[in-house]
């Protein structure tokens, strides 16, 4: 097993551009705005000395401990690289912060369906907001994120903008967006950034809520009925059964991209670890990283 920057639990420090292993942030720095419940004040600690982490195909990995924010695992992470659609995390932060009303209505237009991704909503489909929102998580709709953005007071230039203004008031230095579903590769972050990114969504239920969702059929307001199916495979895995439970997790994948994942796992005594792999392989081997990942975490430290 190999780790490209094991860093130990200490104050955080200063982002910097592209630095090297041993200046890599300690902790996960937010604003104290988007404050986090935490069953436990506990800190991890390492148990397992002579465990230095798992090999993944992912070119930049992160795990974080939610409560205190701690690094505890890091390959290549404060490298900027595509996110595709972790994006939609952002985009549903920046629709709740507007102050979102879940029973208006929402109209998918034909120049809202991407050219390439699959698509569940069809040219003229009206939803309630609510729902459109709980959609564009569960199945990653590029239509619905499009529509939130044309929707959006000043239009979908304003949307953007909102959006790298939360990722600058969230502190995340290497992360720029260009649209709202992520289909643009220049949509990118560092591993490190959308671990913050995801430390501070969880503090919205909408998300935490959506994310957590199983397989459903949501009817649009014509009464046709399209059934929306999670992007995050692990939802089926043992990290969310018995003593563990997915709390938050994005999907993200494109051909400059890879394959991403982004997901916080709790066990039943409360302890949180964020888990990111951006640009694995393959789809396969990304809801692997990880797996492994998560596993190893949870294994190679105890929370004290």
């Amino acid at each position: 097993m190999t780790l490209n920057g094991f860093v130990a639990l200490a104050a955080a420090l200063v982002v910097q551009a592209n630095p090297s292993p041993a200046a890599l942030p300690q902790q996960l720095d937010i604003q104290p705005v988007y404050r986090i419940a935490v069953s436990t004040p506990m800190r991890p600690e390492r148990v397992r000395p002579d465990s230095y982490g798992v090999k993944t195909t992912a070119g930049s990995a992160i795990v974080a401990d939610v409560s205190s924010g701690a690094v505890l695992y890091s390959k290549k992470a404060t490298v900027a690289r595509p996110i595709a659609s972790i994006s939609k995390v952002m985009t549903a932060m920046v629709l709740i912060d507007a102050g979102l009303k879940p029973d208006e209505l929402l109209t998918v237009r034909a120049t809202h369906i991407e050219a390439i991704g699959s698509h569940a909503f069809n040219d003229g489909d009206t939803v309630k907001r609510g729902e459109a929102l709980r959609a564009m998580l569960v199945e990653s709709s590029n239509e619905i994120a499009n529509a939130f953005a044309d929707a959006y007071e000043g239009g979908r230039q304003a949307f953007v903008d909102a959006m790298n203004e939360k990722a600058r008031t969230l502190g995340l230095e290497q992360t720029h967006f260009e649209d709202p579903s992520g289909i643009s590769p220049r949509n990118a972050g560092s591993a490190l950034d959308v671990a913050r990114m995801l430390r501070s969504a969880l503090a919205y239920s909408e998300i935490r809520d959506a994310t957590q969702s199983p397989a459903y059929f949501l009817k649009t307001t014509a009464g046709r009925s399209i059934k929306i199916e999670p992007t995050n495979q692990l939802l089926d895995s043992y990290l969310n059964k018995d003593t563990y439970r997915i709390t938050l997790g994005k999907t993200g994948s494109l051909p400059e991209a890879g394959f991403c994942l982004a997901m916080v796992t709790r066990k039943a005594e409360g302890q949180q670890v964020i888990s990111v792999v951006l640009g694995s392989d393959s789809h396969p081997s990304r809801f692997q990283d990880v797996k492994a990942l998560t596993a190893w975490t949870f294994e190679a430290f105890a929370w004290k």
